[in-house]
């Protein structure tokens, strides 16, 4: 197969993509502003050299497989979706199993119908998943459904923790050379057993988060889309979402049934609910996107009853379209305005308020926090407080993470209460900011909740970085006295906590359409 250039750049070689997947998108930070963690995590330190001595160190025996830590984002419909992080060792393991078998794998970089596809990006990553500005989408769109009548959306359910791992040398190599060698020692069934490893030895799903399980599902998808394509339907797909322009309503129902067949054979499925057939034209960027864009205030400066005045509508909009990207789109427009201090100091309250009910929104609060006067965030400190403790109730990861970040970063007291809010939702990363807040009480919260983890393997996998920073700190005996891999990270300078980041680190957005 000849790969093309995508994006003006040559596709990733094998070792551009092995130190992408191990320092830029081991942990789950697919956005371009890398929202879903705050930047004090960071895998930059676990490299290339790194990884190839660690999966050749005692590791565990028998075949119990690893488990990972569990990272759970919240939706704008409060509902929490689980992200991954899974043990170094299996996942230097798959990395490296990935990067010496990628000349098998290019083609994952060379669909014309994928919209997120593993490629170069400025900042080191493979892969990056925000939805492209909402003008290119409808410009294409357009240009796709010339002379057709229908469109139809659909997407896969339950996409990511449905993947069979089976499926993957099914994939590779065909189903009948894949079923025929399936005990051999072959490249695609190693493949199959890597991914085991990071998930318990588990065949049903792949972590969702590291860019690894983009490679994989790409490498399924790319079978389903070129069986598509050839039957001349004209459609893309972003990641698991699929939009076909078709010229008659019996093709546009030709077209889910024949997909779903496809997808049925690596044994995936529509989901009935998201597949809707709809006759053209129709508009195919949100209407708020254009109204948003077309209102946000622009004085020199803008002044707070414009900010206020923008948001209100913003939040308006929300209620009729129930999306999470309403609110955000809003703020990060207002952010690229020159708000007069009077306009920063009503802003930063006003996220803080919608962040109670949409913790997605706190990751745009640094970026107020960091233009205002030093020491202005001690005015924000109980609210963070109140986040912090909303958010250990429901047990999501996100808001009790970015809330905890903050009083971290501006060296903000946690009271015991909260503490012991945060040590009661037994969340991995915040545990773990909780001990890096400093202070001796919560820090003996946070042992005594690991002295409570026991021995059991997959147990202390839920909780392996957390384990690793109090190794790495002289806290603990490493956790895994038959393997050797928190000694051999720790004496290699391995962290994957890096105090020194800030959110001012995040890639720029260009537009905000």
């Amino acid at each position: 197969m000849a790969f093309r250039l995508v994006n003006g750049q040559d596709p990733p070689d094998a070792d551009y993509v092995l130190d992408a997947l191990l320092r830029h998108n081991y942990l789950p930070m697919q956005k371009k502003r890398r929202e879903e963690l705050p930047p004090i995590f960071s895998s930059m330190t676990f490299t290339p050299e790194v990884a190839r001595k660690l999966a050749q160190t005692r590791a565990r025996s028998g075949a119990l497989g690893y488990d990972a830590v569990e990272y759970r984002v919240t939706r704008f419909t409060g509902i929490s979706r689980p992200l991954s992080i899974p043990h170094p060792m299996p996942y230097a393991q798959l990395c490296l199993c990935l990067y010496e078998n990628w000349h098998h794998l290019q083609g994952t970089t060379d669909s014309d119908v994928s919209r997120v596809r593993p490629q170069r990006h400025s900042d080191g990553r493979l892969v990056m998943m925000d939805y492209e500005m909402h003008i290119d989408e409808d410009c294409r769109s357009r240009e796709l459904s010339f002379g057709k009548q229908y469109v139809v959306r659909t997407d896969i359910a339950n996409f990511f923790p449905s993947i069979y791992s089976h499926a993957v040398p099914w994939a590779a190599v065909g189903f009948v050379e894949a079923k025929a060698r399936r005990f051999e020692n072959t490249w695609f069934n190693n493949l199959d057993k890597r991914l085991r490893c990071c998930k318990r030895e588990e065949t049903q799903g792949v972590a969702i988060g590291p860019a690894t399980s983009s490679i994989v599902s790409e490498l399924v998808l790319d079978c389903v889309d070129r069986v598509m394509h050839s039957r001349n339907y004209v459609f893309e797909r972003f990641v698991d979402d699929y939009s076909a322009y078709c010229t008659t309503e019996n093709e546009a129902r030709e077209f889910v049934r024949e997909l779903s067949e496809e997808l049925a054979k690596y044994k995936l499925t529509l989901n009935a609910k998201k597949t809707q057939v709809r006759a053209l034209p129709h508009a195919f960027a949100p209407t708020w996107t254009s109204q948003l864009a077309n209102s946000c205030p622009t004085g020199q400066p803008v002044s707070r009853y414009q900010a206020i005045d923008y948001l209100n509508m913003a939040v308006s909009l929300a209620k009729e379209e129930p999306d999470e990207s309403v609110l955000k789109f809003a703020f990060k427009a207002l952010a690229r305005q020159n708000l007069d201090s009077e306009a920063q100091r009503d802003t930063l309250p006003y996220l803080l308020e919608l962040s109670f009910h949409q913790p997605g929104l706190l990751p745009l609060a640094g970026h107020l926090l960091a233009s205002m006067p030093p020491n202005a965030s001690a005015q924000y400190a109980q609210k963070f407080v109140s986040l912090a403790q909303e958010n250990a109730k429901y047990r999501r990861s996100d808001g009790m993470c970015w809330a905890l970040y903050y009083l971290n970063k501006y060296a903000i007291p946690i009271d015991t209460a909260t503490a012991e809010n945060v040590a009661s939702s037994e969340d991995c990363l915040s545990l773990l900011l909780l001990y890096l807040s400093g202070t001796k009480n919560n820090q003996d919260l946070v042992h005594d909740f690991v002295g409570k983890i026991g021995k059991d393997r997959y147990d202390l996998d839920r909780y392996w970085i957390l384990l690793y920073q109090l190794f790495r700190d002289g806290e603990i005996e490493n956790p895994y006295p038959d393997e050797d891999a928190f000694p051999f990270l720790k004496d290699h300078n391995v962290t994957f906590v890096d105090e020194t980041a800030t959110i001012e680190d995040a890639p720029e957005e260009t537009s905000v359409l």
